[in-house]
């Protein structure tokens, strides 16, 4: 942890708490108060080169208020969302989020705060974020998603991800669908049902395609983000994992995947917070177990083709490395830099490319 940071996290980020503390990191990151130098170690995938195979998750600059910031602390990409067709408040219970920090985990409940399509769109027309890769997630909104088990769900949805990735394609190297939050009623259950591959991701992948022969180019790729456990809470193994991964394992569907959201389990195992009916979500280090189980079974069941990205428990750069062994191409941070600090980008970027073997 930098000195700079760790001053800051003790004297202000935690007095104010978890939520308001957030804002003033990104605050912070805007004014470019924690540059650090880029670590070098090109990926590349599909015509896309990522400057190093580490990345800031989404969730943590939902509003793409920090995109420079980001780039400035020498993140490979950064995923920037869940954004929305239009705004979204998020969940009016509070908390909404808390560190656990005797585990160095991070409960949250947001519940998809947006600022919505338009302003999140003309942001990222604005930022500047040099070679940084920029991947935009979005999902339904929650008002939709209210409504999945009625008649047209599947259409309405289906508009509302054709309309972001119209409206962001320009500005993206990469799209995340993001059906796994826990913290939308009825979203999992969308991801968990039958048919979401063919009737929500396999028109988002054909709409992109559309974009790109209008403009002469190559597909902006889609991925889709797995959640942690399977319905019953349990962490994932390849044959239960299968069964949801197996319709998307096919490059003509989807791009790839982003293993694993944040988990309803260890949510009501571990947070004073968490409620039956609103359990949140744990990420940061209890995450870790999941995420490794997560990215194991999905190196059996993607396609080679496909892009595995990595996210859950990373604190440090050992982490990283065991995410990249269990099969993650790039690994994601968020939790982890509440409590290291930017410089954690940095140091698991390191420690990623000096473990390859040289040439």
């Amino acid at each position: 942890m930098s000195a700079l940071y760790s001053l800051a996290d003790r004297v202000l980020l935690r007095p104010l708490g978890p939520d308001r503390g957030h804002q003033l990191a990104l605050l912070g990151l805007r004014l470019g108060l924690f540059p650090a130098p880029r670590v070098a170690d090109a990926f590349q995938w599909r015509g896309i080169t990522f400057p190093n195979r580490v990345g800031v998750a989404a969730g943590f600059d939902k509003n793409a208020v920090a995109v420079a910031g980001l780039a400035r602390i020498g993140a490979g990409f950064a995923e920037i969302g869940t954004i929305l067709t239009q705004p979204w408040a998020g969940n009016p219970l509070r908390p909404r989020l808390a560190r656990l920090e005797a585990e160095q985990g991070v409960w949250n409940r947001l519940g998809f705060p947006s600022d919505g399509l338009a302003r999140v769109a003309a942001r990222l027309a604005r930022a500047k974020h040099g070679e940084m890769v920029v991947a935009c997630n979005i999902a339904p909104h929650p008002l939709t998603v209210r409504g999945a088990s009625e008649p047209g769900f599947a259409a309405r949805a289906r508009a509302e991800l054709s309309e972001l990735v119209t409206a962001l394609d320009r500005h993206a190297q990469l799209f995340v669908i993001n059906l796994s939050s826990p913290n939308t009623s009825g979203l999992r259950g969308v991801l968990y049902g039958d048919g979401f591959a063919q009737e929500l991701v396999a028109p988002t992948r054909a709409r992109l395609a559309a974009l790109a022969r209008e403009h002469g180019r190559e597909p902006t790729p889609l991925l889709v983000k797995l959640p942690p456990e399977t319905p019953e809470r349990a962490a994932w193994s390849p044959d239960t994992l299968a069964a949801l991964v197996k319709p998307l394992a096919r490059p003509d569907v989807c791009d790839g995947f982003v293993a694993v959201n944040t988990s309803i389990g260890l949510a009501l195992a571990k947070s004073p917070h968490a409620r039956p009916d609103a359990p949140g979500g744990v990420s940061g280090a209890p995450l870790r177990d999941h995420a490794l189980a997560g990215m194991r079974a999905l190196r059996e069941l993607a396609h080679p083709e496909q892009l595995r990205i990595g996210v859950g428990g990373v604190m440090s750069g050992a982490d990283a490395l065991a995410l990249s062994a269990a099969g993650a191409q790039l690994v994601e941070i968020y939790s982890g830099m509440i409590y290291r600090g930017p410089g954690l980008v940095g140091e698991c970027a390191t420690a990623l490319r000096d473990a390859r073997p040289p040439g």
